[in-house]
């Protein structure tokens, strides 16, 4: 039963209580009198990490790829209506910035010439005339 539940909850060490649980039950505690000595803590490696395996717990060797991706396909199954909303929000969101941006460069190109003091056509060049009257 032990060992069937550390495969499903998988608890790493730190769930074993460190301090202020009973007196020989923390973590580091050894555990009396059975020798040689192990810590409480010690405990929580399942059969595979010590090197053997329950014949019963073994999980079956899946056949084929399909049968490796029909839990994930039961998921997608369940959640694919927030999946296809987060599409389209995301697509809504993604026009509109879209958008924005464009806006944005537009309004840039449309520089005026008080912006460009300095830019003047070729054929004004020739009749400007610098005397102050």
């Amino acid at each position: 039963i032990f060992e069937q539940w550390l495969r499903r909850h998988r608890p790493m060490l730190e769930v074993f209580p460190a301090a202020n649980a009973p007196i020989g039950h923390n973590r580091e505690n050894y555990m009396v009198p059975f020798i040689p000595l192990y810590r409480n803590g010690e405990f929580f490696k399942s059969s595979r990490e010590l090197g053997y395996e329950y014949e019963y717990l073994q999980e079956p060797a899946l056949d084929s790829f399909h049968d490796f991706l029909i839990p994930y396909l039961e998921q997608a199954r369940q959640i694919w209506a927030w999946l296809v909303g987060a599409a389209v929000i995301g697509g809504i969101i993604t026009a509109v910035l879209t958008g924005l941006i464009l806006v944005c460069r537009k309004k840039r190109r449309g520089t005026s010439s008080e912006i460009q003091p300095l830019l003047i056509e070729s054929e004004d060049y020739n009749n400007i005339s610098y005397q102050s009257n």
